[in-house]
Parts: structure tokens; sequence; C-alpha cells
């Protein structure tokens, strides 16, 4: 493997790799504008400039191979000169108005000019451009000129990731700038990326813009929920109660204000839909679901969850343990789906419409896929697709009179449409039984069938794994809090086992470990080893045979 010296230490690197990947994968901090891993390498911000031992010229280390035995340094004093001159020439034009610009807090220009500038202006404010301000590209996009600084990444973004190429650069030197043409916006199903890419605040989002300064938010990394392929987010949220004791402040304790892609190489790159992005905001539908009900009498979950379990018990003493079933979802997590079997027994199933047929389907080259649940590989691995034959088999059975009660745990799905049959067949399942419980998320009307309802958490509201379309199991943190009595369903189901006699973890960790016991294809597994990045664990052929 080639070595190379970087600012007296010398590294192994990959062969083909560029300076700038070698000090990213060390840890050496070279400031870049136009670099951006997953678009391409431009070389015409020259801010990760680099001195190379026998080479006169300063190189851009974006832009120059490593080769064996090269000495580079990052942090002598020409090269500091280089970028003092280099931010010089990007702010030369550059409009002083920080306090009221949407990127204020997480701008790279303001960070690299107090870590690498600190200059005082030479040139006369009244004789800076004047250019095009906040305007739509497109139906999520505003682009403000005045603050541009011509990297190119949002061009070369719809150039090389999706193949568009709505943004292009019009003019020449001093007079250019970025634009769409006029007949053809930016409205392609991936267009928010332009703005993640932005490193000033020229591109911004027209769902976030303005919603809440940015060092009000905190950032918890996650999974999105909104199809099969499982791509990595981070959940940007806020913390803080109202007001939180700051004039002026805003946020709402408990709230997602935005979404923003995770780089995984190996799953999505550093990119999201524009759907699967603006997903969270499908939870605000409809409203809550926030206390537990029995009959018409409100009550708290643990009492609820005592009722249900001795009903669920007499059911199974008068008719047997098969009338007594449980149908799970595939947004819940591996965890929540595993205790849901453990309680349910071979009585359990998952498949609420085609799942199983859609979930390694592609709708476009890129991310997207037609099953829009993220954890149907981890349903099938734990067993979960059996002869009850999915909703369509349950309604069937009730309605023949095989199953007497059911336990029903339904997420909306956050990305389209939930099929207007399904909640049909969900409220003919409850008519046909004779006890039904239903855990949701929501206060859907449908609910109204069931004999009880027990609030749960929704995604975003519990942490867990996910297992994707090509069998990555994935690691999502909970963000927020569930509102009111809401639990995640894997605590639901510790309660019912709980009250069966069996003693389960409550904490999603320790149901993992117990899952990787009866799991071969996840033996071995923890948290630790899952990561920020997932893991794809040894598949074992006859997987489901042996949890069944």
């Amino acid at each position: 493997m080639p070595r190379i010296t970087l600012n007296g230490d010398v590294y192994e690197s990959e062969p083909g790799q560029t300076i700038i990947q070698v000090a990213d994968d060390v840890g050496v901090s070279i400031p870049r504008y136009c670099y951006h891993p997953d678009i391409g390498v431009e070389g015409s911000c020259r801010m990760c400039l680099v001195e190379a031992e026998g080479v006169p010229k300063l190189m851009p280390a974006c832009a120059t191979p490593i080769r064996d035995g090269l000495i580079v340094r990052s942090d002598t004093e020409r090269v500091k000169e280089a970028v003092r001159y280099a931010m010089e020439f990007l702010l030369l034009h550059h409009p002083i108005d920080c306090p009221v610009c949407d990127q204020s807090g997480e701008c790279w220009l303001q960070d690299y000019y107090m870590e690498y500038a600190g200059h005082l202006s030479r040139f006369p404010l009244g004789q800076k451009r004047r250019r095009r301000k906040a305007f739509d590209i497109g139906p999520t996009v505003k682009l403000d000129q005045e603050r541009c600084i011509l990297c190119t990444r949002c061009v070369r973004f719809t150039e090389n990731v999706t193949r568009t190429g709505e943004i292009q650069v019009f003019g020449r030197g001093h007079t250019g700038r970025i634009g769409v043409f006029e007949d053809r916006p930016l409205d392609n199903p991936y267009s928010i990326n332009v703005v993640d890419v932005c490193p000033v605040g020229a591109l911004t989002s027209t769902d976030f813009r303005f919603k809440v300064r940015a060092w009000f938010l905190q950032g918890t990394p996650s999974v999105c929920g909104g199809c099969s392929t499982g791509c990595n987010l981070r959940l940007d949220h806020s913390s803080r109660p109202q007001g939180g004791g700051i004039p002026g402040y805003s946020a709402r304790e408990g709230t997602i204000y935005r979404t923003v892609g995770r780089r995984n190489e190996a799953v999505n790159k550093s990119w999201l839909c524009d759907e699967g992005r603006l997903s969270f905001h499908a939870l605000e539908k409809w409203p809550r679901r926030t206390e537990a009900r029995t009959g018409s009498e409100t009550v708290t979950v643990e009492r609820a969850i005592e009722q249900i379990h001795s009903r669920f018990r007499e059911i199974r003493q008068q008719h047997g343990e098969s009338a007594v079933a449980g149908l799970g979802s595939a947004t819940s997590t591996n965890e929540a789906l595993y205790l849901l079997r453990r309680y349910f027994g071979g009585h359990t199933d998952f498949r609420i419409d085609r799942e199983t047929t859609l979930y390694r389907e592609q709708e476009d080259d890129l991310l997207r896929r037609a099953d829009k649940h993220p954890n149907t590989q981890g349903a099938l691995d734990l067993g979960l697709d059996g002869p009850l034959g999915g909703l369509a088999g349950l309604v069937d059975a009730a309605e023949r009179g095989r199953i007497r009660a059911v336990w029903v745990a339904f997420h909306p799905q956050l990305v389209g449409q939930d099929d207007p049959a399904v909640f049909e067949r969900l409220t003919r399942l409850l008519s046909a039984v004779d006890f039904s419980v239903v855990a949701t998320t929501h206060a859907f009307h449908w609910t109204d069938k069931a004999a009880a309802v027990l609030p749960m958490a929704a995604w975003s509201e519990e942490s867990g794994t996910y297992t994707n379309y090509a069998g990555r199991v994935q690691l999502a943190v909970r963000a927020v809090a569930p509102p009111g009595a809401a639990r995640p369903l894997h605590e639901l189901m510790s309660l019912m086992l709980g009250r069966s006699g069996e003693t389960t973890p409550s904490e999603p960790a320790g149901i993992f470990a117990l899952l990787g016991r009866e799991l071969p294809a996840y033996s071995g597994l923890d948290y630790d080893m899952i990561g920020s990045a997932g893991c794809v664990p040894e598949r074992v052929e006859e997987t489901q045979e042996v949890i069944r």
C-alpha cells in the first residue's frame, strides 16, 4: 500500500486515492468548498492547496493523486497565505447579511473565515456586485445568487448524480452565476440534496427556511423509514422547551424540523430522495393517539395490558392457541417484531399489503424502492411470512371463526398513501373477531371498532434496528419522545410477555441480544458492531425454518 507523509506523520493509503481523501481518512482537516466525495472533482475553489515536496507550485489536495513516498504539508505559512487569499477572493462580492441568512450557524464561509482568514476587506462595500436575491428555482429550493461562491457542487450533483442537468453556470468569469433554464425548473425527486451540498446560504430549502436557527437544533443519527432502501439520515430536532429561556426562541420541544443526508457509501452515499427527506411530515397528517382505551374507558397503559393479556388467556383456554393472532408491521423494528413473535408464537404475521413482492423492486436508478416499509427483510428473517397469509389471510380466518382474537400493530406509511383497501380489510378483521386490540400511532377512524386501543410510538420516537432490502442491519436512534402515554411497540410487548410470566429486557439492545441467540443470521451481532454504518450478517439459508 502506498505510504504518504502528511504534516510529518506517515500513513498507509489505498491506491488511487487523492491527498484530501487520505487526509479525511486519518482525521487531518483540509479546508474545501468545491470538493465533495460523491459528485466528482472540480478543483476550482483553491481552498485545499497543499505543499508537496519536490513540486514548485502548491497543489490542490482534491485533485492530486497520491504516490508512494509523497511528502505533503497543509500547515505551512505558504499554504496558509494561499488559503487566506482564496478566502478574500471568495468574500470579495459576498453580501454582509449573516444575521438574516438562513445558513448562519452552519455556514462554511463563517467557519473558514474565523479559522483560516480573519482579514479586513480591501474592497469598497459600495462596489460589491448585486445579484438576484432569494427566488424559487423549483418547488423545494430557493436560490440567492448574491451568496453563491460558484463552487458548482449543485451543478455537478444534477449532472453526475441525478443526470437531469437542471442547474448550470451562466456567464463567464466575473459575470458567472448559477441558475436554471426558465422552462426547466429544479423538480427532480432528489432536488433538496443541492441544499445539503451547498456550503453557503445560496441554496435553501423552502420547507425548512426560517423555521428555526441551526444552533437551537440537536441532530440524531437515524435511518429513513420511507422505503426498504434504509437511507442514512440525521434528524434535526429541538430538545429545549418552548421559549427555552432565550428571547426570540420559538422552537418547540420534541419537534422535528428537518432531515439531512448522512453519508453511508454502502447504502445511499450522501443522498436522500425528497419524499423520504420530508416523510417526517406524514406524522402530522392525523391526530396522535396519546391515551390507552379499553372498551369506552380511558385507562393507563399498564392497566390496559393487564386486561388485554387476561382476555387473550381466556380465549386461548377456550379455543386453543391458534385462536389468538398478532399482526405486526414492516415499519416496526426487529426488536419489536421479535417480541411480538415471542408472545404470539407461530400465529404472527406482518404482511399488510404487498411488501414481500415489492421490497427489492426499484422505482428509479438511484435510491427509491417500491416497498414503502424499512424492515421487510427483517420481518422475513424473523419468519413472519408464515401460513397466516398476511392481513387478507387473517380476515378470511377470522370470518370463518378460526381466529377469535387479534392484536394489530399499525404504522402509517411515511411515504405515499396507505391503500384504502388496507383500512377496509382492517375494519373487517376487527369486526369479525370476538376481541381485538390495536396498537397505533394515530387516532384512525377504523380503530373505533377495536375493543382496546394502545398509543404507540412512531418512527423517530423509538430506538431499534431495521434490515434493509440488501440485508444490512442498521441502527435507528430515538430523536424525540412519544406524546402522552405512547410507548414503543417493544415496550408494549415486553409488558405483555411479563404478564405471561416471561421476563424480557425492555431496552432494545438487550432484546437484540436475545434475538441474536435465536436467529442464526444475527448471531454475534450487537449494537457496537452495527455502529453508525450498519453491517450485513452472514445469511443462513434455513434461517426462516429455524426461527419458525
